[in-house]
């Protein structure tokens, strides 16, 4: 706004006229004008500068809020997928930036080996891999084989976390720790092996038999060094599951009690020599165990669910009521368990559920199924099983079926790569299942 004067006149220009009698004389006189920009206001900015301005400070504030944002997400996503943030899967994601994921001949794919079973097939980095009698192999998305490892164990057993694999040899004392293709340990235990697990920085533990019933748990550093033991004089090991970094573990072990079966769930941490809790379960023999990252602890039992939390150590039953377990995964942070009121056919149904929340009306969420489920697995927020030569996709929280697809008359297992497409274990060939 221009300025004027108190007689409401507009100010006059301002002229200063130099003393040009101080200066060396050069012909012309030297003057200097300076003019007041009467459209300016008082910072002396123009009304144009200022909204100038304004526009360009807008884009910073968004640029702050959105690199924010970013490194929320960024944060978040890497916290969320921490367990696969290993060396060699930073090499793999890399390698496929540079050269592309390599394209194999599609599926179905021939097994390396033969006995497969169903236990031994599970989903690996949007791939599948299998555990056979003489090789444990990996292929990708497309096909192609991404690694494959020989071994020579007759009955081997294959456990999982991440990118970390232990392979055992069931009844006998042979074993291998793998990171991804990488041997990390191998090794041959003292006395005959009956339960393995591992957890995803490496770390693992196995269970020995011992005499008369007695049987020894052994945990061991990524590189095979012996870390921890603990002997159980009248209880034999079924089941073993470690939490995510490896200092603590849950064993399940069994023994018999005045003709009775009495199943036992011990909570070790591997720093101490004394268990820091125990639950006993009565004719339910635990068959699994698993250890979530969120804190839940599921042992599942032939008769009966034990869950818990680790923040308190409090275990409860959940009772299949007479029915059959025909099928069950434990992942996702939860445990999902398919339970029939025949032994070896009809209808059944698929139980999820969520061990941070308390079992009630919503927990666990059932899914009824007109068949008999033979296999489970889980991707994101999906769980696939199969069913009558049939790969059913279904929502787990709300427990709506999202489509169905053929899995093969010969089908014994199931992995699913993604929350559409599942992996089929047949006979002698690795084939695919999709919905649209």
């Amino acid at each position: 706004m221009a300025k004027h004067n108190k007689h409401g006149e507009k100010k006059a220009k301002v002229i200063n006229l130099d003393d040009y009698r101080k200066k060396p004389q050069t012909g012309e006189p030297e003057v200097h004008v300076e003019y007041e920009d009467i459209f300016s206001d008082e910072d002396g900015q123009s009304p144009e500068e200022g909204k100038k301005k304004e526009l360009r400070q807008l884009p910073r504030a968004v640029y702050v809020i959105s690199l924010a944002l970013l490194l929320v997400i960024v944060g978040l996503s890497l916290w969320m997928n921490r367990e696969h943030l290993n060396w060699e899967n930073i090499k793999e994601s890399v390698k496929l930036q540079v050269k592309g994921e390599e394209i194999g001949d599609g599926f179905p794919v021939p097994i390396t080996g033969a006995n497969v079973y169903e236990g031994n097939f599970i989903s690996v980095d949007g791939g599948a891999a299998a555990l056979s009698n003489t090789a444990f192999t990996a292929v990708n998305s497309t096909g192609t084989e991404k690694f494959s490892v020989r071994h020579s164990m007759s009955e081997p057993v294959l456990r999982a976390a991440g990118n970390r694999y232990l392979l055992f040899n069931s009844g006998s004392k042979g074993y291998m720790a793998l990171s991804g293709e990488r041997v990390m340990a191998e090794g041959a235990a003292e006395t005959d092996i009956i339960a393995g697990a591992v957890c995803p920085g490496g770390k693992f533990a196995l269970g020995l038999e011992g005499s008369f019933g007695a049987s020894k748990l052994e945990v061991y550093m990524a590189d095979g060094s012996l870390q921890y033991e603990y002997p159980f004089s009248a209880d034999y090991i079924t089941a073993i599951a470690m939490n995510y970094d490896g200092t603590h573990g849950a064993v399940c072990t069994v023994r018999s009690e005045k003709g009775e079966m009495v199943s036992k769930l011990t909570i070790l941490d591997f720093n101490l020599e004394e268990p820091v809790a125990e639950f006993e379960t009565r004719s339910n023999y635990l068959l699994a165990a698993y250890w979530a990252e969120n804190g839940a602890i599921y042992c599942v039992g032939d008769t009966a669910l034990v869950l818990g939390r680790s923040g308190d150590y409090q275990f409860t039953e959940y009772s299949y009521q007479g029915r059959q377990l025909t099928a069950f995964e434990l992942s996702a942070g939860r445990a999902f368990l398919s339970i029939s009121p025949y032994e070896h056919g009809g209808t059944s149904t698929l139980l999820a559920f969520n061990g941070n929340e308390e079992t009630g009306e919503k927990n666990p969420v059932r899914m009824e199924m007109e068949g008999r489920i033979e296999a489970v697995s889980v991707f994101g927020g999906t769980v696939g099983v199969l069913m009558g030569g049939q790969a059913v996709f279904l929502d787990y929280i709300t427990g709506m079926e999202l489509g169905r697809a053929q899995a093969g008359e010969d089908a014994k297992g199931i992995a699913l790569g993604s929350e559409r497409r599942a992996y089929v274990l047949g006979v002698s060939e690795i084939r695919i299942a999709e919905i649209s």
